[in-house]
């Protein structure tokens, strides 16, 4: 194979990569703990979302560990629905350890991180977050509308500390959102946490973007989040800021060269063909 034909395969593959309206390589992955009142709903609207958007995606449902009937929901939701698939954690791993989980178990290009507690609608966000998801863009976060669920303040704080300290310019890091899952591959979940993937993908050059999606009051159960969840954050803001100074700023440097060498000779065969 000549050097010509190799960087076309390449620039076809990233370029395919990129876009996941086109080549519908995303999995909907969801963390699930205690949800027994959302969970027929959930899937009632990613079902009527597949309708509206035209094609269906693969949906893995992680159980962290509940103790009401959520796993037997989802167990019985599964027969009937050939997209969804269950990984049940025995013990609760958290949030993180969900993501964990989803990295290993996800084969897609991109992986849509939701909501089972339906302060999300699958159906209005899902397609939002495709569709600016355009070429060159790492990486779109959800951006919560008209929120009335106690935790603004917390939500401020955490998302400026990370605008100005890690160059993040969105409002909302810690929502829904679509990311290149090989970038996160290499990246130290349990150092970085769930929280502050985002921050650490802008600090190290990535295109992250965010769309305005709206809110809704949680349908059924009690939110998972107490006062507690200041403190850990704090604790993990430390931890990754040390990470971070030490050698996050090298992680993916290799994958951003790539990455770079390979829009740059699609610049160039853009010229050449203008």
């Amino acid at each position: 194979m000549s050097k010509t034909q190799s960087e076309n395969l390449f620039l076809d593959s990233y370029l395919k990569q990129d876009i996941p309206l086109h080549n519908y390589s995303v999995t909907i992955v969801i963390p699930c703990l205690n949800e027994e009142g959302n969970l027929e709903r959930l899937l009632l609207n990613i079902e009527e979302t597949f309708e509206q958007i035209g094609f269906s995606l693969p949906v893995l449902v992680v159980d962290d560990g509940s103790t009401d009937d959520s796993y037997k929901i989802l167990n019985q939701m599964s027969e009937k629905c050939d997209y969804l698939s269950i990984i049940r954690h025995s013990e609760r791993r958290g949030v993180t350890g969900v993501w964990k989980t989803a990295l290993d178990n996800v084969q897609t290009d991109w992986i849509f991180w939701g909501q089972a507690d339906l302060e999300s609608d699958p159906r209005t966000d899902l397609p939002l977050l495709l569709e600016a998801c355009v070429l060159g863009v790492d990486a779109v976060a959800g951006w919560r509308q008209k929120r009335f669920d106690g935790k603004i303040v917390a939500s401020k704080l955490a998302n400026t500390t990370c605008r100005l300290l890690f160059g993040l310019k969105i409002h909302d890091m810690n929502w829904i959102k679509l990311v290149r899952r090989d970038l996160l591959l290499t990246l130290p979940v349990k150092t970085i946490t769930h929280r502050y993937l985002l921050a650490v993908l802008a600090a190290q050059g990535y295109k992250v973007t965010e769309v305005p999606t709206p809110w809704h009051p949680r349908y059924s159960g009690t939110t998972k989040f107490g006062k507690k969840r200041l403190l850990t954050s704090a604790i993990d803001f430390v931890k990754l800021w040390w990470w971070f100074q030490s050698e996050g700023r090298l992680a993916n440097r290799d994958q951003k060269k790539r990455i770079d060498s390979v829009i740059n000779y699609a610049g160039v065969v853009l010229q050449e063909k203008i």
